[in-house]
Order: C-alpha cells, then structure tokens, then sequence
C-alpha cells in the first residue's frame, strides 16, 4: 500500500464488509474525497443511513499548533491536499446498498464548518421525525444545528447556543438534550434540553447551584440509562460522571458517580458510553493525545486511555488500566487493579483515544484512536521543526522554548550536516516498514467485559485508518464501522452476518 491509496483490497476483514468503493465517498473527486478525513457522525433514517464528515482535521491542527505558539509548523505532504476545502459534507447510503453514495449537503464557506461532529434522529411530541446534526465551526463561536426531515433538503436552525461544537446528543424521556463545547480544553456546562428545536429553540439546564450536588465542566458524554440522564465532564484533575437523582435534571439534585478521571488526572476527557450487561462503560482520552484541559499545563506527555464501568448501585472498577500516570484519590472509590488485566490503552500508548464503545448481540466492540502511524511523515521535517524551536527561543515571549547552550549547539550542528535530509527520508521509510503491521486502529471485543480479543491491530489491513471515530448499530442489527484517516479519507464498513441463538 501507498500514500495515493493503491493497496491489495480487502473485501472483508474480521466479519466486516467494506463499503466504501472511494475513500472519502466522492468518486467523481478525488481530491474531494480525501479531504473528508472522518466519518464523524452517523444515523439513520428511513430506508438510509447517513454520515456526517470531518474534513482536514490533523491540517486544522496544525494550524491551531501554529497560533498557539506564533511559528508556522511545517505540514507533512502527505497531510496537504491540492485545493484546501474545509466546508463538511453529510452523505446518505441506501441500506440495500443497491444505490451507492450520494452527497446530501455541502457547508458554505461562511460559517465555516468543518464537519458535523454528531448526527440524531429525534422525534417531537408533535410526531415530526427529523435528522439534527451538530456541527464543529471554528470561527463562529455560536453552535451550528442543520435538520432535515428528508434526508436531502437541510437547513440551519437558529439554535441560540454559545458554543464551537457538541460531541452527544441523546434523547430522555420524550427530551431531546445535548452539550455544547469549547474548541479545546474546559468550558461551561451548557447541557440544553428542547421538546422542538426548531419551533420552541433550546433551555439551558440550570445547573448553577451548590458545590457537590451539580455537574462542572464541558459536557462531552450524554447517557439516558435506568430511568436516569448521565453526563460526562472535563475536569483538569480527571473526567466525572454525574446522574441524576431524580428522573429529570433538577439544581441541587446530582449524584457524583466517578471522579478525578478514575484514580488518573490524566484521564481528562470521557468520550464513548455505552450500557453493556447491566454496566455503563466509559472510555477516556487525552485531547488531540497531548493537549491538556489543565489550564496549567498546556501540553503534556501522550499516554493510553482508560476503561472503566459502572453498575446500577453507582459502584466503579477499572477494566482496562495500568499505573497512574497522575494519581489522585477520588472521594467515589478506588481504582485498584484492571480487571481485564490490561494496562492502559491495551499496552499501547498511541492508542490516545477510546473513540468508540458499542454493544453488538452478545458483544461489546471498542475502537480506538491511535496516533502511531503520524510519526513517519515528520520525520523528514526535522530539521524545518527544529528551526521552528530555535526561532522560538531566540524570540522569547509567553512562547519561548528554554534550551541550554550545549542543546542549541547540538542542534545547530546537525542542521548543518550533510545529506540530513536523505538520512530522514530513509529513516521515514524504515519506520513506516517497520511498524506497517501495527499502525492503525485497534478495534477489541468482550463477551463479559473482562476477557478481551483483539480483532484488528492494524487498521484492518490499512494502517492509514488511525482510528475508528463511529461504531453504529441499525435498527436492522448490522454494526457500520467508520474510520478516520486523513491521509486517504475516510472507510465504512459493516458486519451483518446472521445471528444464530445462543451466541
């Protein structure tokens, strides 16, 4: 396989079927298609399944890194599309799969929305079905909702939300609630509830009340589960789970469930939930691998996510998860031992993310994200990342990098040797051979939560596909697994094989 995308294809790996004939969907643009980096956000509606994307998420990165430190930090070729186009797509795929891709809505440029970041299907009391999806707008720090009740003909609502983007949307009790988010790091905890977005906008849940009795933090996670709604938040000193006493948010009326990230402040962020037996399963990631919601601390050391779960009594245990990184004593339990057996990130620290937790018949399936195979393309940059530093320390500021002289002279020296350029080539190509195996995404799966199989370890084959971002269930019983990979575009796949009783 190679960067343009010529690989041996592999029709079906693991049970799952690829679906996906173009990366990236576009098959009349290529240049198109590989800007649509993830498959960001699914749902369904009617005979279709729809998928919001992501485009040029590393690129955005970089471009964030950039400011963040006044230097323009080069960008890998591989990662540089012809034409940049940053405007998210939403594509439909009949579920017969008779009828291929169909692009649905293209974002205009302003606002500019650079993916729809999570997609639901949501009916009001009134009996008007329509699909609601978030988007993620840089820019324009007031949260971008589009609906549709056709699946082609979208349209913005008004929504009167502060905010750059949600991660969930879930429904509770005839409510639909969501949260919205920051770009990066801790905001407010806007959790908002509507019975019609459209018609009657959005409330702001009051949660401004007693210390110890409120959730605090951005809401990155949303659960309605056992009659209860749970939210997961950012805190610098590690996620929280939070539920409800009663059978709707009320102030003053939170129970605390899990607290300072399960015994790591590491474990900053709660992305994936789900309920498998009678557990709630919480999965934890350190944004973008190394950037820290510790105002503090703005970057700090990659490290494996955690697992952990929760039964009906409130009780937590660590399922996968090693030493602590940060330890901390949560007043909610104990983080003692994985129970899996498994340290952090399934013994992998690229695995930065667990992205996705989904139940499937009689299985749990988790996939991660896993930043490995980025190392490769940077190698060969070196040199321009290094004069990139040196420019920083000798600019000072609130950006200044402190070398001593012994390291400024040593790289110095080497920027001035010859042929550095070919050595880094090389050696990019000994790395990507090297670990051509167990680059990408892992994706495992449980029958009881504690013994786990490893089904992929490499991307299924492609070690491109860095991460699974969607793990979706149909109401048809089909698992549609959508990966992120900025390099190529993105991949669909599903896994639909008859289920026999018993398994």
């Amino acid at each position: 396989m190679d960067k343009k995308g010529n690989i041996r294809f592999f029709p079906e790996v693991a049970g799952f079927r690829k679906i996906t004939p173009v990366r990236g969907f576009d098959k009349g643009d290529a240049n198109n298609a590989r800007q649509n980096n993830y498959v960001w956000s699914m749902a369904e509606m009617g005979d279709y399944i729809y998928v919001g994307t992501a485009r040029n998420i590393v690129l955005s990165l970089l471009r964030y890194i950039s400011e963040m430190i006044g230097s323009e930090i080069p960008v890998p070729p591989e990662l540089q599309p012809e034409a940049v186009d940053d405007s998210g797509e939403i594509w439909r795929y009949h579920k017969s799969g008779r009828l291929g891709w169909e692009r649905v809505y293209k974002a205009p440029p302003e606002p500019m929305s650079i993916g729809f970041r999570f997609m639901k299907r949501y009916t009001t009391p009134g009996g008007e079905t329509a699909l609601y999806a978030a988007a993620l707008t840089p820019l324009s720090p007031k949260l971008l909702i589009l609906k549709s009740t056709d699946g082609v003909n979208w349209y913005p609502l008004d929504s009167g939300i502060t905010g750059y983007s949600a991660r969930y949307m879930a429904e509770h009790k005839g409510k639909l609630y969501l949260g919205a988010l920051p770009i990066l790091g801790i905001g407010k905890t806007l959790l908002l509830v509507s019975e019609d977005p459209e018609r009657e906008g959005w409330q702001l849940v009051d949660v401004d009340g007693k210390p110890g009795k409120n959730p605090r933090g951005s809401v990155d996670l949303i659960l309605s589960y056992n009659g209860h709604l749970y939210v997961g938040t950012v805190q610098p000193e590690g996620f929280e789970i939070w539920r409800t006493r009663g059978r709707l948010p009320k102030k003053d009326n939170w129970k605390l469930v899990v607290d300072k990230g399960a015994g790591d402040a590491r474990n900053e962020h709660p992305w994936s939930i789900a309920v498998f037996r009678d557990h709630i399963y919480v999965g934890t990631a350190i944004e973008a691998a190394v950037f820290s919601a510790n105002p503090e601390q703005e970057i700090v050391p990659p490290k494996g996510f955690d697992v952990i779960r929760i039964d009906k009594n409130d009780n937590w245990e660590l399922i996968v998860g090693g030493t602590p990184v940060v330890p901390t004593r949560p007043a909610t339990g104990t983080r003692g031992n994985p129970v899996s057996g498994y340290p952090s990130g399934f013994g992998n620290i690229s695995n930065a993310y667990c992205w996705q937790i989904q139940p499937y018949r009689n299985e749990l399936y988790l996939g991660t994200f896993s930043w490995s195979v980025l190392i490769p393309s940077f190698i060969p940059l070196l040199p321009e990342i290094l004069k990139v530093l040196l420019a920083m320390d000798a600019g000072g500021g609130v950006n200044k990098v402190e070398f001593s002289k012994e390291e400024l002279a040593e790289m110095k020296l080497m920027l001035r040797r010859p042929n550095i350029g070919q050595l880094l080539e090389c050696l990019s190509r000994l790395v990507m051979k090297s670990g051509y195996g167990v680059f990408g995404f892992d994706l495992w799966k449980t029958r009881d939560g504690v013994c786990w199989e490893a089904v992929t370890l490499n991307g299924f084959g492609n070690p491109y596909n860095y991460g699974i971002r969607m793990l979706f269930l149909s109401e048809d019983e089909k698992l549609y697994l959508g990966t992120a990979n900025p390099f190529q575009g993105c991949e669909l796949w599903v896994q639909g094989r008859p289920f026999r009783a018993g398994e």
